[in-house]
């Protein structure tokens, strides 16, 4: 703890004080004295306070970003659900021609999904304040479209594939019941 002395101004005695304090006494004549901060206190504490502030914002951009990659996650949950239970039904209607257009229609609306979410979830990327570094920025545009879009296929190929191997287990079984 750093100790600093000034003079009484009532009777030139030394007074000690710690940084921070803003009322002291005179030893000597027993005089209050009230003490400003410095510029150098007051600069302190505007910058503890920027501090303050770019750390709730960053905690912010955090949040954000995170409801972004949920919002995300369940897109993709969505178009492996869907390929799955298309295809599924275009194999379990294949005499029906009702099921299976619904499954052929389904399957459908999982490709408009590759052309029409990964634009606008692109589109719904948090926008960094400049507080946040460059290396914790997420990006946006044509290219985050993309490999969104690229994602959501192989999903939609692994909806596919879990499908084919439910359909080639339960196939043995179907055949053997007819």
């Amino acid at each position: 703890m750093q100790i600093t002395v000034i003079k009484c101004p009532n009777c030139s005695g030394d007074i000690t004080y710690a940084p921070g304090q803003q009322v002291t006494r005179c030893p000597y004549c027993d005089s209050v004295l009230n003490i400003k901060p410095g510029p150098d206190a007051v600069a302190l504490e505007r910058t503890k306070n920027k501090f303050k502030d770019i750390e709730h914002i960053r905690d912010d951009y955090g949040k954000r970003v995170r409801h972004w990659k949920i919002i995300t996650y369940i897109y993709y949950g969505l178009v492996l659900l869907l390929s799955f239970i298309s295809l599924m039904l275009a194999d379990r209607c294949r005499n029906h021609s009702d099921g299976y257009n619904l499954g052929k229609i389904i399957l459908l609306m999982v490709f408009i999904f590759f052309f029409a979410v990964p634009p606008i979830l692109s589109k719904m990327v948090p926008t960094p304040p400049k507080e946040v570094a460059e290396t914790l920025r997420l990006r946006s545009g044509l290219l985050v479209a993309i490999k969104i879009a690229i994602t959501a296929f192989l999903f939609a190929l692994a909806g596919g594939l879990i499908a084919e191997c439910v359909i080639e287990y339960i196939g043995p079984y179907r055949a053997g019941m007819g």
